[in-house]
């Protein structure tokens, strides 16, 4: 497991790359930071409507929040100084659903981009990502310090669901999605023993992809259970809230998995 410093999660001065920061899960986590991070603070937003972008750097700053906001950028490191900052952070939080009117049985050869251009998005970018992310921030010598160290600390957040560990009907690539990243953030914590890896499952969360997936899909029972979700359904910023408390806690082991209501507990049944 990564080594842990006496330093709260909070407090050095941070730059943090939060992608899908336009609207939902990725806004409410980049909020909650700019209220957090108690030290000089770059947030670098990415998501695919620069709109919303600005949008999320206003609601930022209208609430007063420190932190300097960088919008749709080319490069998304370019002008970073890693030895400017104590705490570099990794957000992968975009994702898109995919087509989730189809069952396994009805994907053909002729849907072969439909295919590609989903694992591009979903799998693909977050691993070039992560590429970028550790060379940009090389560990140094991070992998041997003592929890004292004042080193700058490196920390990915990959936000996941139940779809990474549950199947569901006519949710085959979105399944195959959750679970590939999963993996993926995994076999990094097992290669980056110096890096703090996290996979956060947000609970049912209240946004448009949760009622995208219940009006698109052609399963009864996914329509069930996805209704089922939406009763118990949090908010966005409830869920940044409560994985922004556990990051601060820093008692997870690197690569492991935790659920919202792990944390919250289910709620109760009335």
């Amino acid at each position: 497991m990564a080594n842990k410093t006496t330093e709260s999660f909070f407090d050095a001065p941070a730059v943090a790359i939060i992608t899908g920061a336009s609207r939902g899960i990725g806004r409410a986590i980049a909020i909650e930071f700019a209220k957090r991070f108690t030290n000089r603070l770059l947030l670098v937003l990415t998501g695919r409507s620069e709109k919303g972008l600005q949008e999320t750097a206003a609601k930022i700053r209208a609430d007063g929040d420190q932190g300097t906001i960088e919008g749709v950028i080319e490069d998304l490191f370019k002008g970073i100084a890693p030895g400017t900052y104590g705490h570099a952070l990794l957000v992968n939080n975009a994702a898109s659903s995919g087509d989730v009117s189809k069952y396994v049985r009805d994907w053909d050869t002729t849907a072969m981009k439909t295919i590609e251009n989903y694992l591009s998005f979903n799998v693909i970018s977050p691993l070039l990502l992560i590429s970028k992310f550790l060379s940009s921030f090389p560990n140094s010598k991070l992998d041997n310090l003592d929890r004292n160290s004042t080193t700058m600390r490196r920390t990915i957040v990959q936000l996941t669901s139940m779809s990474a560990v549950l199947p569901t009907e006519c949710m085959s690539l979105y399944c195959a999605g959750k679970a590939a990243r999963e993996m993926l953030h995994n076999v990094t914590a097992l290669e980056e023993p110096g890096i703090r890896v996290l996979n956060y499952a947000k609970g049912p969360v209240d946004t448009a992809m949760l009622n995208h997936l219940k009006e698109n899909t052609a399963s009864s029972k996914t329509t069930e259970l996805i209704t089922k979700s939406m009763e118990i359904a949090v908010s966005p910023e409830k869920t940044a809230s409560v994985l922004c408390g556990y990051l601060k806690q820093d008692e997870y082991e690197s690569g492991s998995r935790i659920d919202l209501f792990d944390i919250i507990g289910f709620p109760k049944s009335e």
